[in-house]
């Protein structure tokens, strides 16, 4: 054995290239193949077989050595080293790690050095279904020991079948309208203007329906299944435009004016105003018109500034001024206030009544 210490220093000098060169892979790996080549399950036997060309126009490192890994349980390997035709085959052998030196690799340049190997085991019992477990490894060594990380090749099968993922209960809608702007309806329920995107959406069927003047209604059926579907609809206009209507919206219980009542909103250069008082259940006027009870969803309402007054027996009613956008909602929330009570405010009124009759009875004297 020729220690490194006796080496003159120019054969040093070349060791040293060897080296640097060591770290591009002198392989490649082919003709894999699995059998069974289906689903493995833990415990199933399996064989893997693959041929690693070590030389092909460049010569194997002498230096490094060629190295396979099994992460597989009860192994036996089997190999043979073919040189330029010639098969010389190996002693069957165990173990995970089977190690082949470069020295019986390194051939000329111009000689093609081929390993033929296979290696039958068992896939570990602690394998997790639905992961792939890596059966073989591919690996070069350099003259340390170590794996050089570029040359490493892998041969992985899935173990089982993948857990499905849980579906979602709820998912989303987002709706465009052409043009934009229109009212947009959830099974009856209104929502807002598009372009509009609604989520929590329960799984199942829904419609939606869109609605703007001069434009016919159009209706879209949806199945929610935990996805995010995106609707785009182009409305038709109307073939006899529809004249402008001025008619008092009536709002329902909940303050939300129904669908049919809106058809004749040019929704363009409109807005929509959401409302919530606490307590709930007041008077929403609106430029004077009543238009709801709180919460309440308004619709239709022009853009620009608008007068609001809150309404609510027992408390103070409530003034104010809110802007309304074209083609957005406008939300507005608020507290009111109980209404004071004047302490003997009734005991002042009977004694001024009472005074009232004392002078009309003298008058008559």
């Amino acid at each position: 054995m020729v220690k490194i210490l006796s080496i003159p220093k120019l054969a040093l000098w070349g060791l040293g290239i060897v080296f640097l060169v060591s770290g591009v892979s002198a392989f490649t790996v082919t003709g894999v193949t699995i059998n069974p080549p289906g689903i493995l399950e833990p415990g199933d036997a399996v064989n893997v077989s693959y041929t690693v060309y070590a030389a092909s126009g460049t010569a194997f490192p002498s230096f490094d050595d060629l190295q396979f890994v099994s992460g597989l349980d009860e192994t036996a390997w089997s190999y043979s080293i073919v040189v330029n035709g010639v098969e010389n085959a190996r002693p069957l052998v165990g173990g995970r790690t089977v190690t082949i030196s470069g020295f019986e690799l390194a051939y000329r340049n111009q000689d093609e050095v081929i390993v033929k190997a296979s290696i039958r085991g068992r896939i570990p019992l602690t394998s997790a279904p639905g992961l792939t477990k890596n059966l073989v490894t591919v690996q070069e060594l350099d003259s340390r020991g170590y794996a050089i990380n570029s040359t490493i090749v892998n041969v992985g099968h899935l173990i089982g079948t993948p857990t499905p993922t849980p579906t979602p209960s709820v998912g989303s809608i987002s709706v465009t309208s052409i043009p934009s702007g229109a009212n947009m309806y959830l099974d009856n329920a209104y929502k807002g203007l598009t372009p509009l995107t609604i989520d929590a959406v329960p799984n199942g069927n829904h419609i939606i329906v869109l609605r703007l003047d001069g434009y016919e209604d159009s209706s879209r059926n949806l199945s929610i299944n935990g996805n995010s579907p995106a609707v785009n609809i182009a409305l038709n206009p109307l073939l006899t435009p529809t004249p402008t209507a001025t008619s008092t919206l009536q709002p329902t219980a909940t303050g939300t004016i129904p669908p049919e009542q809106t058809a004749s909103i040019p929704s363009e250069e409109y807005g929509a105003l959401s409302i919530t008082t606490s307590p709930q259940g007041a008077a929403v006027y609106i430029d004077g018109e009543m238009k709801g009870v709180t919460p309440a969803m308004i619709p239709g309402l022009a853009a620009g500034k608008h007068s609001v007054l809150l309404n609510l027996t027992g408390y103070t009613a409530l003034n104010t001024t809110i802007t309304i956008n074209a083609g957005k909602t406008a939300e507005y929330s608020t507290g009111l206030s109980a209404s004071a009570k004047t302490p003997g405010f009734a005991v002042l009124g009977v004694a001024l009544s009472l005074g009232m009759l004392l002078v009309f009875r003298n008058m008559r004297k």
